[in-house]
Order: structure tokens, then sequence, then C-alpha cells
């Protein structure tokens, strides 16, 4: 679609989603944001969906 046109031709994108399949589609680096503070901060390749969404939710502290 038009984030992956946009992604391709060089334009920085943000995307704020809670949709794993979404977010790593597109994304070549994840921040996580937990109750206003940043939890993590790292390459999307060295991640997992289970990891964000521990992350999000909680069940993991800090990456």
């Amino acid at each position: 679609g038009m984030i992956r046109k946009l992604r391709e031709t060089g334009h920085a994108i943000i995307l704020i989603s809670h949709r794993m399949p979404d977010v790593f589609a597109v994304a070549d680096r994840v921040a996580v944001l937990r109750r206003g503070r940043k939890v993590a901060d790292k390459p999307i390749a060295e991640t997992s969906p289970e990891e964000v969404t521990g992350l999000i939710t909680g069940a993991i502290e800090v990456a």
C-alpha cells in the first residue's frame, strides 16, 4: 500500500499501532511506550511480535 511506497522512496514513516502484523510488515525499527515511558527502541530484526506485545502489556519490563 501507500506506506510501503513512501518507505521505498526514502520517506520516514511513523506508524502508531498495536497490530503486530502491520508493524512487522513495514517497520525497520520499533519503539514501545508504556504509560508515557519508552521501554524499548530497537531494530525490527532484533525483536519479535511476542516480545513487542509483552513490552506493550508490561509482561516484559524493559528490552
